[in-house]
């Protein structure tokens, strides 16, 4: 244990003196608040003095939350040497070993996906905790009540649909009515996986939804971020593309930091789906990025005019009308693009020469296009086009249009 003691720094004086079981509950509600980094130090905190006062329970409690704040921030290096010196206390010391020992590992296991090993230490951590409880040990009110819950997505990740909804409705009519701090938010949250899996969009939203207002009447930040995952995957099952990519922008927005290495892992995952089932023509405006049937991460670099006529071209074609009120005349876009009144002779040229440019960048073909089409007066999106618009209006477009109609006027 000496050398993971010698990683964890010095003590912070604001809470110098602190009891390890008072550092603990500091550390579960900075987590719950999303302040994971914070909740890490408070839990390297607890080591010390729990390491330092001899009890070996306690110290293996305090590793077992720390080994889950590594696994979150993804830090190879810390979780195989918590998990070794885990280990060795357990090989050691294995009446002394806490129940939630267990629960923290079946964790880490289902972050990488191992999910009939998370299954077994779900099932260890449910017996020690039933043996606790025999001898009078103290524990979490709530505790039993989330290891059944997970033990349920454990089925649920393995596709034993029916044994994960007849313990979810179990856990349902036993805990419901009791209270528990985020255990009814996490029931409903896996009965809407199961119901999305089944591809059951309206009973999912529900149990989304109910899933959601109890995690913000628990004030629990960190597990409504997975609500925001669910919906960003519920809108794509639903074929609602640009409000799966707003969520999953939400999602990355409030999870910033390397303390959040795995749920940015799972956001880069699903917006791989999202691109893989949705869209011909994705245009990304945040990234300055457009993705093609043929071809991904096609960079705009700096090119913000391009950007721009894409995002007026896709507004239009998501718009509702006949086929040809989804095209823009070249006064339409030279309005929309350049903040201009169309005049022919200052702008053809100007607009036939990016039009070209963007073709050269997205066609595979540029004598027959298959994305950028001339229509009549202007140009509009292939019919059919699956298109995907995120992170529009991007706040560099004030400063391009300025710029460009100063250019138009010297006769740039």
């Amino acid at each position: 244990m000496e050398q993971l003691h010698s990683q964890i720094g010095p003590r912070s004086p604001r809470l110098e003196g602190a009891q390890p079981q008072d550092l603990l509950k500091l550390g579960n509600l900075l987590a719950e608040k999303c302040a994971l980094q914070e909740a890490r130090a408070t839990y390297r905190q607890a080591f010390q003095v729990a390491r330092a006062s001899g009890d070996v329970r306690l110290t293996a409690e305090v590793m077992g939350r720390l080994l889950r704040m590594a696994s979150e921030a993804r830090d190879s290096a810390e979780i195989a040497q918590l998990e070794r010196e885990l280990r060795g206390l357990m090989v050691s010391y294995p009446t002394q070993m806490p129940a939630a020992v267990w629960y923290c590992q079946a964790v880490l296991s289902g972050q990488r996906e191992q999910w009939r090993e998370a299954q077994f230490q779900l099932r260890q951590f449910l017996r020690a905790l039933a043996h606790e409880k025999s001898l009078g040990t103290p524990s979490e009110p709530e505790a039993e009540a989330r290891g059944w819950v997970m033990l349920a997505n454990t089925f649920t990740q393995r596709g034993h649909y029916r044994r994960a909804r007849v313990l979810l409705n179990w856990a349902l009519a036993r805990y419901e009515d009791q209270s528990l701090r985020t255990i009814n938010g996490m029931i409903y949250l896996q009965l809407g996986w199961l119901h999305l899996r089944a591809k059951e969009t309206e009973p999912a939203q529900g149990w989304f939804e109910k899933a959601q207002a109890a995690f913000l009447a628990d004030h629990n930040w960190y597990l409504h971020l997975f609500v925001l995952y669910a919906y960003a995957c519920l809108a794509r099952v639903k074929s609602e593309f640009a409000k799966a990519n707003w969520y999953l922008e939400m999602l990355e927005n409030a999870s910033k930091g390397e303390a959040f290495a795995f749920i940015r892992t799972q956001i880069e995952v699903e917006r791989k789906r999202l691109s893989q089932e949705s869209v011909d023509l994705m245009v990304d405006g945040r990234k300055l990025q457009v993705q093609t049937r043929e071809k991904s991460g096609i960079s705009l670099g700096k090119q913000y005019v391009l950007l721009h006529i894409l995002e007026a071209l896709s507004e239009a074609h998501h718009r509702d009308g006949g086929d040809s009120d989804r095209a823009l005349s070249k006064a339409e876009l030279i309005e929309k693009v350049w903040g201009e009144k169309y005049r022919p002779h200052a702008h053809d040229n100007k607009l036939y020469y990016n039009i070209n440019r963007l073709r050269k960048l997205i066609e595979p073909d540029m004598k027959e296009p298959q994305y950028l089409l001339n229509w009549k007066e202007g140009y509009r999106l292939a019919p059919g086009l699956r298109v995907q618009l995120s992170g529009a209006n991007n706040p560099l477009k004030r400063k391009f249009q300025k710029t460009e109609a100063r250019g138009l006027k010297r006769g740039e």
